[in-house]
């Protein structure tokens, strides 16, 4: 497992931090903490991090195929990318349209607010990060 940070010996703390924090990821392969900061984060804190989920992803309690899950990170990642999400998800552009507007039927303006669609980000980060249901 490397686990470092670049800098003065000062540093070295948040290095030490850094490898702990990592090795909780690692899953067995090695993590490069530096570039999992994200996970870092979510991990440093399951509870907060699975209430934010939980709130932030009520709207999709009824997905039970994952369709609308899977096409709102999708459309999340291409920022908002019609061909984009088509592409990822291999569907027509039609489709895409089509979810899209039954993810904005459930939940409404927060698609179109930068701090909910930050939320959306993390909940969707938390969920496969550290499984929450």
């Amino acid at each position: 497992m490397r686990s470092f940070c670049r800098g003065t010996p000062a540093e070295a703390p948040l290095s030490h931090r850094l490898a702990i924090a990592a090795r909780g990821l690692a899953n067995g392969a090695p993590v490069v903490a530096d570039e999992r900061l994200p996970d870092l984060m979510i991990a440093a804190d399951k509870q907060l991090a699975a209430r934010l989920a939980e709130r932030a992803l009520a709207p999709l309690a009824g997905d039970r195929s994952g369709r609308l899950t899977e096409t709102l990170a999708a459309w999340l990642d291409a920022q908002g990318h019609h061909p984009t999400v088509a592409a990822e998800l291999h569907i027509h552009p039609q489709t895409v349209r089509y979810r899209l507007a039954r993810l904005r039927e459930r939940f409404g303006g927060v698609l179109d607010d930068p701090d909910e669609r930050l939320a959306l980000q993390i909940a969707l980060r938390t969920r496969a990060s550290i499984s929450v249901g």
